[in-house]
Formats: C-alpha cells, sequence, structure tokens
C-alpha cells in the first residue's frame, strides 16, 4: 500500500516542479531594434533571402524562413552552432528545411536556440550547381520576462501544500504501521512513533521549501543580472571643451568586464553614433568616435543646431555580439570641426505627423532617391528597394561605396522604442557576419578596417555601385517611422529621408 502511494507521490510532484519551472521561465528584453535577423547574401551560386525569427524566451524555438531567387535550389538544411571559437567547428546533425506546397522558392525550418549570446545558423544548400554554405549570425536573448498569473500560482502553491500534507501524514502511517501486524489496531506506542515521525518529517519538509526558496531567490537574481546584461545598456553622454562629445558605458557589468575594451571594428569603426533631435527627428547626425586610454569614446562634434539628441551607440564586441548602447544628450548651438571623412548628417523636415511621406526625395543638388513599395505590416520580411536618379530621371553612374557598402540605412520609429542599422546583406553587423563566414575575427584583421577584404573573400565590395539597391529588414511593430538612407556620390556622403506608417 505504502509503495504505490509514494511512486503516485512522486510523479505528482515531478509534475508540479516542471509546471513551476515553465511558468518561472525569466527571458530578457531585446537590445533598441528588431530582435529578428534579416540576411541577403550567397551561398555558392545561390543567392538566399534568410530571415531568422529569435524565440520570445532561451531555451526556445527560432523560426528560420530562407527564400532563393532561383530554381535551382533542391534541398536546404540548418544548424545552430556557436558563432566563433571551438563550438563552431562541431556541428550536430543538420534539420532537413521544408519546401512550401505554395511556393517552391520558399524552405522553413525550426531550430532551438539553447543559448545567450553569439550564434550562427549554418545553412547547407544543395542543387543542381553544387553543395554550398552559408553562415547567418544570430544575436541570441531572450525578448520579454512572462509574467506568471495569479491563479496559476496560487493552484501551484495549493498543489505543493498538498503534497507537502500528504508526504508527511505518509510517513507518519509508515512509521505508525510498520511494526504491527496485519489487521492489527496502533496501540499508544505507535500512534506516538507516527507522531514524532510526521514531527521529523515536518521539519524536513520545511527546511526542504526553505532551500528550494533560497535556491530559487539566488537563481533568480542571477539570472537578472544575465538579462540586464542583455539590455541596451545604458551611456553617459557629456560635454567636453566646448565641441567635444565624450561617451562612457555606465553599466556596472560593462565596467566589471571592460567590453569597450573588447570591441570589434565594424565598417573600419570601432562605434558607429548616431546623434537624433527629438522630438522633430529634423537632425541626424552619423559620427564615429575614437576610443581614450580609459576604455570610453570621443568625437568632435560637427556645427549643429541646440535641442535634446537622442543617442545611439553602436558596438560590437569580439564574440560578435551587436550592442546599441542608448543616452540623451542636451546640446547648446555647436560652432564645430570639420566632419571626419565617413561622417554625415544635416538638417531635415520634421516628421509627419502621420507618419507618411512621400515616394521620392529631392536633395538639394536636385538628386532624387525613390522608395516605391507596398502597404507597411509589421512582422513581414521584405527588401526595402531604392533607387537613385539624376534631376532628369535618369539613373545615376557615379555612386561609390559607403564605408564598404552601397548604402546604409536608419530606422527610428517615433517613439524611439525601435532603431535599426541596417546595410544591403541585412540587420546583421559585418564584422559578425565575417566571423561566422570564417573570417579571423580580430580587431587587428586587415579585413575588418575600411571593409577591404582580400582578394578571394566573396564579400568584397567592387569600386561602383549601381544606382539601384535593396536591404532586406522586417518592421517589428506597428506605427509611424522614420528612415534614413545614406550614400556615397562623387565623394560626398548623401542623406536622403523617408515617413512611413507601419500597420
Amino acid at each position: 500500500m505504502i509503495a504505490p502511494r509514494l511512486r503516485r507521490l512522486a510523479r505528482a510532484f515531478q509534475l508540479a516542479l516542471f509546471l513551476t519551472i515553465l511558468c518561472f521561465a525569466r527571458p530578457a528584453c531585446a537590445h533598441v531594434g528588431s530582435p529578428n535577423v534579416f540576411y541577403a547574401g550567397d551561398a555558392g551560386p545561390y543567392h538566399l533571402f534568410v530571415t531568422v525569427m529569435v524565440p520570445q524566451v532561451i531555451p526556445g524555438i527560432a523560426e528560420v524562413e530562407v527564400r532563393t531567387s532561383s530554381n535551382q535550389v533542391r534541398e536546404v538544411s540548418t544548424v545552430v552552432t556557436r558563432l566563433s571559437g571551438a563550438g563552431s567547428k562541431y556541428a550536430p546533425v543538420p534539420d532537413l528545411a521544408r519546401r512550401s506546397p505554395l511556393d517552391p522558392h520558399l524552405f522553413t525550418s525550426s531550430v532551438w536556440l539553447m543559448e545567450y549570446g553569439s550564434l550562427r545558423v549554418l545553412l547547407k544548400v544543395s542543387g543542381s550547381r553544387g553543395d554550398a554554405e552559408l553562415s547567418v549570425p544570430v544575436a541570441s536573448f531572450a525578448r520579454q520576462t512572462l509574467p506568471m498569473p495569479r491563479w496559476l500560482g496560487a493552484l501551484l502553491l495549493a498543489v505543493t501544500a498538498g503534497l507537502a500534507v500528504g508526504a508527511i501524514s505518509i510517513v507518519g502511517a509508515a512509521a505508525r504501521d510498520s511494526g504491527l501486524s496485519p489487521g492489527a489496531t496502533p496501540n499508544e506506542r505507535s500512534r506516538h512513533r507516527g507522531r514524532v515521525a510526521m514531527a521529523v518529517t515536518a521539519v524536513i519538509v520545511a527546511a526542504i521549501f526553505y532551500l528550494a526558496f533560497a535556491w530559487w531567490d539566488y537563481d533568480a537574481l542571477d539570472h537578472a543580472r544575465l538579462t540586464r546584461l542583455f539590455k541596451a545598456p545604458p551611456v553617459a553622454v557629456t560635454q567636453e571643451e566646448g565641441s567635444r562629445l565624450k561617451l562612457t558605458a555606465t553599466d556596472p557589468l560593462w565596467v566589471k568586464y571592460r567590453v569597450m575594451d573588447k570591441l570589434l571594428p565594424d565598417h573600419g569603426h570601432l562605434m558607429h553614433l548616431f546623434l537624433i533631435r527629438t522630438p522633430a527627428f529634423d537632425r541626424l547626425w552619423h559620427l564615429h568616435p575614437a576610443r581614450t586610454e580609459n576604455g570610453n569614446f570621443e568625437v568632435s562634434l560637427p556645427p549643429l543646431d541646440a535641442g535634446r539628441y537622442q543617442v545611439f551607440a553602436d558596438v560590437v564586441d569580439e564574440s560578435g555580439f551587436p550592442w546599441t548602447l542608448v543616452g540623451t544628450v542636451e546640446l547648446p548651438q555647436v560652432t564645430g570641426a570639420a566632419l571626419g571623412p565617413d561622417d554625415c548628417g544635416g538638417s531635415f523636415a520634421p516628421l509627419a505627423e502621420n507618419g507618411s511621406g512621400g515616394a521620392a526625395d529631392v536633395l538639394r543638388d536636385g538628386t532624387r532617391v525613390v522608395w516605391e513599395h507596398d502597404p507597411l505590416v509589421k512582422n513581414v520580411p521584405l527588401n526595402l528597394h531604392f533607387s537613385v536618379e539624376d534631376g532628369d530621371g535618369s539613373p545615376v553612374t557615379d555612386l561609390e561605396p559607403y564605408m564598404g557598402m552601397a548604402a546604409h540605412l536608419e530606422i527610428v520609429r517615433s517613439d524611439l522604442k525601435v532603431f535599426a542599422h541596417i546595410h544591403p546583406t541585412g540587420s546583421a553587423p559585418m564584422a559578425a557576419v565575417m566571423l561566422a563566414n570564417g573570417e579571423t575575427g580580430t580587431s587587428d584583421a586587415p579585413s575588418l578596417h575600411g571593409m577591404n577584404m582580400t582578394s578571394d573573400s566573396k564579400m568584397i565590395m567592387p569600386g561602383k555601385v549601381e544606382p539601384e539597391f535593396s536591404m532586406p529588414y522586417g518592421f517589428p511593430e506597428s506605427g509611424a517611422y522614420r528612415i534614413f538612407v545614406q550614400f556615397k556620390r562623387g565623394n560626398k556622403i548623401e542623406t536622403a529621408v523617408f515617413d512611413t506608417q507601419v500597420r
């Protein structure tokens, strides 16, 4: 009689423990911008558009979509590994992606993201032109904290209390009846033995509860430190010596682990700094501060108007994980210094109230930048396609690479809760892309400075840029957005602006 009861009690306790762990999962908040990954690149002879939908919690399942540009691809398989290091060299058996019955160019797969940090989705492609591979870097982090409903907490507490009472009563019954003959009535001595056993068991159960809650609180605190590390870190921004701007990471974990000392250059710069005057979004500056000996960053400001500026600072740590530090600064009128060779920005019309602007932006020299698109819907992967024309409507012929890319795009939602800095390759930083695809990844690697790739690299940027280019992206939330398109023409960096509404 006693053994079956104990087995049922153990199974019930295991179920309650599993439900408790499941409901108390605590994911982290995302850093600024879309948490999902959008990437366009070549796997050998096959051009792919890859979307990785990061799960809400980690561990969790990421949904991978692979769209091919031709009918030559027969199979696509996916697997997750570390972005770099030993863990990137020993991939598990890949999962075969499913080809859509409605669209033969679309393959879908589900992969587990089991840890925080820099991972990659390794794609293996087979087709009529042979086999090829492509690695897409993924910043793995949880996106939100799931609260436990009060009713469920009360139910689990009641179940746990019932299990505890049942365990105590079972032990008491076992101690009371174990020395009796079959059918005998318990005497006072056996009942006393049962009461003592129940008291001892109650103390043990109480100690188990205390240690379990203490462990849970410690684990929750440790997890909170981890999740805080993956939130958008704050940065202190101060103006010094008139036109000098200083940026200091203030998060205690960043200071403790000296993250600012362990960065990879991305497009030839350790930091890409964006200053956006709010609330009108009528001023934007894209600057590139230099790191000082104490781990701070400093930059000379160009001539800019007074106002409150929102600060976004993009960096990539040595593991390939991208971060966007956030802050604000109140600036007076600044006379300023000359812009650096990769710096740009300027003045623009205020953000449209309804977040909806025209399909073309005409620059001061008559250059027209055209963006034609269907109605935009959140969480739908798409290519943002732009064309650059002369005043007469003819395609321009003198576009040049801007920091190794055809163009750079900054996407900002009107409430500043979404910021993304993307390129024709997608939302992943080029430093992480290079790590994922076998580049050295060291901060002194020649291929990371100015994107001057080696001659055998498939990522080399030609000296001439076509007048049309696309950026893979998916808007993570609905609302009003402003998009800044930055490109280089005739050795001059230009910025076009578009306002749009996402449903």
